[in-house]
């Protein structure tokens, strides 16, 4: 028998709004190259950015595989979509970079929902720069909640909480809130003397949403607990976040009991206030449970990449998926 010359390799990609990762892996869910780039927000870091982050994910994929790797097929979770890029959208992104004709470019959301639940009934919560709820029935059909991003919504998120924090610092100094130590933290965050000097560094055209939605993650580090107007803010993003994920849940008709809800991103990952509120609020509605998501969302990408190439998700692609490497590390 001939030796396969062209294995099978795809891509995943999980493009966030600060931050991407990239795999590429083979039939087997073996991760064979792993790398990380800046925003592939189209709309909210604009088009030349995420051109360039994408650009450098898949230079950076090719420099850890054998010369001349064809990709099968690849996915691309997108922060900047509801579900599925145009025809348009997805030349603008991906011509010159990646084969078109093999590349499909979804909702960043839709990748993590497939990697949390493998397709299976669930509710997926997602928040990170922004936030939404995906919830997946038995049919496999999918109902959104959230994702209107910073203008109209993200309640709950990173962005949402460096806002609410910057509103409190404000308030307090204004005499219209409660005291509290947020204004000298983010004053010194963003290397100005009094919050009025924030103003034209928020306007200006280089700052982008996911700099702003950075100042929450180091509220969190720097304030944490120990302000009671940060810890407010805090629980109550956890609060919307689970309004979020119990409407998402009744849109989509999902049974009361025993309902998975799988929590994905750096809020829930890195902000225990925000993640203790959640699961209060989660807890004190209904007997849902707090699921562990089965893969990472650029995993649930690459997965998803893997059945666009015919190829069966089965529990040792899966286990082989989940033991990605560490990048330079075979």
């Amino acid at each position: 028998m001939p030796r396969n010359i062209n294995p099978t390799v795809v891509i995943g990609i999980d493009g966030g709004g600060t931050r991407s990762l990239a795999v590429a892996a083979n039939s087997n869910g073996r991760v064979l190259a792993l790398a990380g780039s800046g925003s592939l927000n189209f709309f909210g870091s604009g088009l030349p950015t995420a051109r360039r982050t994408l650009k450098t994910l898949v230079r950076l994929l090719r420099s850890q595989l054998p010369s001349g790797t064809q990709f099968s097929h690849i996915v691309i979770g997108c922060a900047a979509l509801f579900s599925d890029a145009t025809r348009a959208e997805k030349n603008k992104l991906c011509r010159g970079l990646l084969p078109v004709s093999r590349t499909r470019v979804i909702s960043d959301c839709q990748t993590a929902s497939f990697g949390a639940t493998l397709g299976k009934p669930g509710v997926v919560l997602i928040a990170g720069t922004g936030s939404i709820v995906l919830a997946r029935n038995g049919a496999g059909q999918l109902t959104r909640v959230g994702g209107w991003g910073q203008i109209l919504g993200d309640a709950g998120s990173a962005y949402w909480i460096a806002v609410e924090s910057v509103k409190a610092a404000i308030a307090a100094e204004e005499g219209l809130g409660p005291k509290t130590g947020l204004s000298a933290v983010i004053c010194r965050w963003f290397d100005a003397g009094r919050l009025t000097e924030i103003v034209p560094i928020l306007h200006r055209a280089d700052f982008a949403k996911d700099d702003f939605a950075a100042l929450a993650s180091h509220l969190a580090r720097r304030v944490g607990s120990r302000d009671a107007v940060f810890r407010g803010i805090c629980r109550n993003a956890g609060r919307q976040l689970a309004a979020q994920a119990l409407a998402a849940a009744k849109l989509a008709r999902l049974p009361a009991r025993r309902l998975p809800i799988f929590l994905v991103g750096g809020v829930l990952t890195n902000n225990e206030l925000v993640r203790a509120s959640l699961i209060a609020a989660l807890k004190a509605a209904g007997t849902v449970r707090i699921a562990k998501p089965k893969l990472a969302p650029v995993l649930g990408a690459a997965a998803m990449a893997l059945v666009d190439a015919g190829v069966e998700t089965t529990a040792a692609v899966v286990a082989n998926l989940a033991r990605r490497r560490s990048p330079g590390n075979p």
